[in-house]
């Protein structure tokens, strides 16, 4: 009992601490994203994001699992971490050469040749990637997730700048391009002074088959997950036009690009403490449910968040020029309803060393999604839209249920779990069909719907509880009851000490 609260301690200081980072992380980000989504334009969003989705798929390569065995491994000495760094090394090197070697032949297959000095420059990106997840899984080992964040944060804020002032200067796609490499290259060397290591050299075979014997199949099956990620992107140019992949991607990148932040959250919270009680069953199938409970309910929220103020999004963050893109954009936001599970499934798999069979799903989502996206585009990015949501569903939906059956969840119960942790959304989302069908369009009426949203799910959660589920009523909202009723409690002793001064 010491150790799940010890444990349940160690998840909740890391979600704070995470919390607190990605919030701020995510407001510098939101504000770069409006800045420069006023300064690009769609072409310029449209060559980035296919230059993104080539190197996301090389730098499977550079981010080879062994940042991650580091933190699953239960013992690990400094041999092992010498052995870890030099396969980085020669990894990162060797894939960072090939991009370099390979960027006219993909920049011509994608779109056109005008991407090649753009992925030779994104090239050395992957070398300090790979770098730099060692000097980060370190780091999660011990729970610093606040060193790490404080890590992103200031090299975010030093190379948005300096991408906005290029943007405003008209460099184009190439000042997005100039922030993600020196973002790389701070993250790295920011990294190596905080992670407070010294690497050596060292290739021991006994080590290296330990350190491949996790990481292996999860390289393989990130190299899938990527392909998976980023087909949409690579066969747009193609089958569409690169300004049809700007417009699709710029409100699907603002979706994931908050939803992945909070995510990461759970994730990186929840992976160094599942890896401690791997062999534990009965711990961990209370964990599963729990998480998969509560994550659930979040997700909900988030989705029909961003479905229902997709408008109000837009004006704010993207400008007015964008506003023709809005049911892109709702459509995307349900992806978010199935990607929290995806990536719960993936942190127990990764925590349960089970990367052979990640690697399978990571196959079927890959194949899936790319069969999806040829059906779908023949109905322009509304369709290829569609399809990401509709494959994403099935593929989440089968890892999700295959997770719980391993740890002794049955499937009935596992989509019992989701269905119910869904409750509060029968409510809430006839109020806002209602609410969208009579408020007038533009600014007064979309604020006044995300006012309408904010409150009823205020309502909701804090005065009919009940409507949310039996669990949230019995855990959640006696937890947030009790603080609430405690931040009272002192404020009225604080007024009655400062009367009696």
């Amino acid at each position: 009992m010491d150790k799940e609260v010890s444990n349940t301690q160690k998840v909740m200081k890391g979600i704070s601490s995470q919390t607190i980072v990605t919030i701020v992380l995510g407001v510098v980000e939101i504000v770069t994203f409006s800045i420069m989504s006023r300064l690009l334009t769609k072409e310029d969003f449209g060559y980035y994001a296919a230059i993104t989705a080539i190197t996301a798929v090389f730098a499977t390569f550079s981010d080879t699992g062994i940042g991650s065995s580091i933190v699953q491994q239960k013992n690990i000495n400094k041999r092992y971490v010498d052995n870890a760094f030099t396969l980085s090394l020669i990894f990162g090197l060797f894939i960072s050469l090939l991009l370099f070697s390979l960027s006219g032949v993909l920049s011509r297959s994608v779109a056109d040749v005008s991407m090649k000095v753009p992925l030779m420059l994104m090239s050395i990106t992957l070398l300090l990637h790979c770098l730099t997840s060692v000097n980060f899984s370190l780091m999660h080992r011990k729970l610093q997730f606040f060193r790490i964040g404080s890590i992103k944060l200031v090299s975010l804020v030093i190379t948005m700048s300096i991408a906005i002032w290029l943007a405003y200067r008209g460099f184009g796609y190439y000042a997005i391009i100039t922030k993600a490499v020196l973002d790389s290259l701070l993250r790295y060397l920011l990294s190596l002074v905080l992670c407070r290591t010294r690497f050596g050299i060292a290739l021991n075979g006994s080590t290296i088959k330990k350190i491949f014997s996790f990481s292996g199949w999860l390289m393989a099956s990130s190299l899938f997950r990527n392909l998976s990620h980023q087909i949409d992107k690579l066969l747009m140019p193609r089958l569409l036009s690169v300004n049809a992949l700007g417009s699709y991607n710029r409100p699907k990148e603002f979706v994931e690009q908050i939803s992945s932040n909070l995510n990461g959250i759970f994730d990186s919270a929840l992976f160094p403490v599942l890896s401690g009680i791997q062999d534990d069953i009965p711990r961990l199938n209370s964990a599963f449910k729990r998480s998969v409970y509560y994550m659930n309910i979040f997700a909900m929220f988030l989705t029909l968040l961003f479905v229902f103020n997709s408008s109000l999004l837009i004006r704010i963050f993207f400008g007015a020029q964008w506003l023709n893109l809005k049911f892109v954009m709702m459509v995307s936001s349900c992806t978010i309803l199935f990607n929290i599970d995806g990536r719960l499934a993936d942190c127990y798999l990764r925590s349960l060393g089970m990367t052979k069979q990640q690697f399978f799903f990571r196959i079927f989502e890959f194949v899936l999604k790319t069969l999806g996206v040829l059906i779908g585009y023949h109905w322009g990015i509304i369709g290829v839209a569609f399809s990401v949501v509709i494959t994403n569903t099935i593929a989440k939906t089968i890892k999700i249920g295959y997770i719980g059956n391993r740890i002794e969840v049955t499937v009935k119960e596992c989509f019992s779990i989701i269905f119910s942790s869904w409750r509060f959304a029968i409510t809430l989302i006839p109020i806002c069909l209602l609410a969208l069908y009579l408020l007038p369009q533009g600014w007064i009426g979309d604020i006044a719907l995300a006012g309408i949203f904010s409150i009823s799910t205020f309502i909701i959660f804090l005065f009919i509880p009940r409507i949310v589920g039996g669990l949230y009523y019995k855990e959640g909202f006696v937890k947030i009851k009790s603080f609430i009723t405690l931040k009272l409690c002192n404020k009225n002793t604080n007024n009655n000490l400062n009367n009696l001064v």
